[in-house]
């Protein structure tokens, strides 16, 4: 009898274990309050703010129509994993107690811009039912004149600045991941249109993308690894053709970037490579390969074929030698054709 009441003992302390810890995600809590276009207020008194949404007025009535005095969940990105018993405010999904994703439902009806501040790892997600893409048709860069000073002309004169002596390839790597970043493109509404990566040149801002990174959009931003954020403030040059765009971006006085070294040659067939970059919005992701061949594209060796994978969200990655040169920006793929991907040859940029 003893035994069989301490067994009943143990099994209410563990049960009630069970229900002291259960999760914030685990529970519907009521909105009490729709505080803007993308922050509610739950009965609990936490405030959550809807991330990927850039609150507007229309987001705002939405939210007081779909979740004001109902229960919502809250789902977190993986990367942004908060103690949500411990802190105030929280950034996060809502999920409706029948399923509706109001994030997502904002971004698809249109109520709303992306914002990316939190998407570190569900930007790749976000592209599937926002305007994110790696290319818009529409002709709307601004046209450019000479070269400005220090522009590319004086892109061969510092490159000897750059750091190119490592100890190992994770090395190589981590200098290399300060001097790539996520591009992002927005039209005159404010909505994102696009979507790559990017790299500096020189410590002074001077940058490289595709030239269909920019392409249909009327602003565009950059964030580099460490999380900072800079507008684009001059276009240097560009080429259609060549798919290559060089830019500037508005360092504070003073600040400088690591850069990385362009080649002064096109690569060997067969030469080890690496490209890193943001496929999908997967940032800082690192691919490795070989260059496969040399094409012509309107100009001998213009383009560089690979063997690395890239994809959307690629397009403006340095193609890197284990020397820690760049050789190529990675461009597009050939559909239907395993393995068979493109960057244009740095030379291309004419310095």
């Amino acid at each position: 009898m003893k035994n069989w009441m301490n067994r009943l003992f143990l099994g209410l302390l563990a049960l009630l274990a069970v229900a002291c810890s259960t999760d914030f995600e685990d529970l519907a809590h009521t909105v009490t309050k729709v505080e803007d276009g993308n922050t509610l207020t739950l009965k609990n008194g936490k405030k959550v703010h809807l991330i990927g949404v850039e609150p507007t007025q229309a987001s705002q009535e939405f939210l007081e129509d779909k979740a004001l005095n109902r229960k919502v969940r809250v789902v977190f990105d993986r990367s942004n994993y908060p103690d949500a018993e411990l802190v105030d405010e929280v950034w996060g999904y809502a999920v409706t107690e029948g399923g509706q994703h109001l994030n997502a439902q904002i971004l698809q009806q249109g109520l709303a811009a992306l914002n990316d501040t939190w998407l570190t790892d569900s930007l790749r997600a976000f592209s599937s039912y926002t305007t994110l893409t790696t290319h818009q048709p529409a002709e709307v860069l601004p046209e450019v004149g000479p070269i400005k000073k220090n522009g590319i002309g004086a892109i061969a004169a510092n490159a000897t600045k750059a750091r190119t002596e490592f100890n190992s390839f994770a090395d190589l790597v981590e200098y290399a991941e300060q001097c790539v970043f996520l591009v992002l493109g927005r039209d005159e509404k404010g909505k994102t249109v696009s979507q790559g990566t990017g790299f500096f040149l020189m410590e002074n801002g001077l940058c490289v993308s595709n030239y269909h990174v920019f392409d249909g959009g009327t602003e565009w931003m950059i964030r580099t690894a460490n999380g900072s954020r800079y507008k684009v403030t001059d276009i240097i040059s560009k080429d259609k053709n060549f798919d290559y765009i060089v830019f500037r971006v508005d360092l504070a006085e003073g600040e400088e970037y690591p850069f990385l070294k362009p080649a002064r040659k096109t690569p060997r067939k067969g030469t080890d490579i690496f490209v890193l970059g943001n496929p999908r919005g997967l940032e800082s992701t690192i691919t490795r390969g070989v260059v496969s061949a040399i094409r012509d594209q309107g100009k001998k060796e213009a383009v560089l074929q690979i063997d690395a994978a890239i994809s959307p969200g690629s397009s403006g990655s340095p193609v890197m030698t284990m020397d820690g040169e760049v050789v190529g920006i990675a461009t597009y793929k050939a559909r239907d054709c395993e393995s068979c991907n493109f960057a244009m040859n740095v030379q291309v940029l004419g310095f």
